[in-house]
């Protein structure tokens, strides 16, 4: 795990993948707005800046007027992107993003960027944890959290040639790829990394390279873990949810959230509806994240590739049990 630099392992970071794939974008879509709450520097859209300036639009701090803009550019036909850090678009920008956005269908893509642990020390005020929750809560909004760098690029893809609103994560941290160059993104499908038959762990966003941490670990004692991916948080893939848990009978999920509305959540209700089983949640729980070094985040918050193998090895237990009482 990289300590508090989202470049320290040697790969490009999701923000930087962000900075490129814009870039993709403007070419490939002239009608591409993008909207700036003063903190391109920081999201990587600086060279968006430069190579597209008439439509690079400079609003400031101000993410009412960025979300109310957003949606008066789309009524005119353009594809607006109003691009600020998760915890401003799940806060201060709630209600125009609900009623001016979600209501109207319009078709607006949201980066939120600086989501979860790794935000470099930015502090309860700047720190996200429960957008995925408010986001998953508005009708009408597609909800993604992208795993690694193609994943991101093939998420942006996507959504520029999706009707309607778009919010999706741009995490501050850098991970190992999960997928090649021509990985494409569909909504409501997830992918299979690892299969296995004891336990499922079901990752999302960057916590999907931890999952895989944590199979290496509990392969080591001879627990075979599957590990899924589930980028597309909303819709979510139940179909593939529903197989694995007919195949291990028991699960962990992994996000880089919150664990009351998310990627947590929304897998349990699908396992409610279709096939009750054990399920231990790895999140954030009911705790504001404090200013801190990003290993010693996860790790006060339980969220490190050993809690997830911990957390497969009571969900297992769980399991066991109830299979004897059956």
């Amino acid at each position: 795990m990289a300590e508090n630099n989202d470049n320290e392992s040697g790969d490009a970071s999701l923000r930087d993948a962000f900075g490129h794939t814009l870039l993709e974008l403007g070419h490939r879509h002239d009608n591409l707005i993008f909207l700036d709450a003063d903190l391109h520097t920081s999201t990587k859209a600086t060279g968006f800046k430069k190579r597209f300036p008439d439509r690079f639009v400079q609003v400031g701090i101000a993410e009412q007027n960025l979300f109310g803009m957003a949606a008066g550019l789309a009524l005119e036909g353009f594809t607006s992107m109003p691009s600020t850090f998760a915890a401003f678009a799940a806060r201060r920008a709630l209600d125009q993003l609900a009623i001016s956005i979600c209501f109207p269908k319009l078709n607006v893509k949201i980066p939120g960027s600086y989501c979860g642990i790794p935000t470099s020390r930015a502090g309860a005020s700047h720190n996200c944890i429960e957008d995925l929750a408010v986001m998953r809560s508005l009708p009408n909004l597609l909800v993604a959290d992208p795993g690694s760098n193609a994943d991101l690029r093939a998420v942006m893809h996507t959504a520029m040639n999706t009707p309607g609103p778009v919010y999706f994560r741009v995490t501050r941290y850098a991970v190992p790829e999960l997928f090649g160059p021509d990985h494409e993104f569909v909504w409501g499908r997830g992918e299979t990394l690892r299969e296995g038959a004891d336990v499922t762990l079901f990752g999302t966003g960057i916590m999907t390279w931890f999952c895989l941490d944590a199979a290496d670990q509990l392969a080591r004692e001879g627990i075979d873990a599957e590990v899924i991916h589930l980028a597309s948080v909303k819709p979510i893939d139940r179909t593939l949810i529903v197989q694995s848990l007919s195949k291990t009978g028991c699960a962990v999920t992994a996000e880089n959230a919150s664990i009351y509305g998310g990627l947590g959540d929304a897998v349990s209700e699908v396992l409610t509806d279709e096939w009750p089983a054990p399920v231990q949640r790895i999140g954030v729980r009911d705790k504001f994240v404090e200013s801190g070094g990003i290993d010693e985040l996860f790790a006060r918050h339980l969220m490190t590739p050993t809690d997830i193998a911990k957390a497969a090895r009571l969900a297992l237990s769980r399991k066991v049990r109830r299979e004897v009482l059956i």
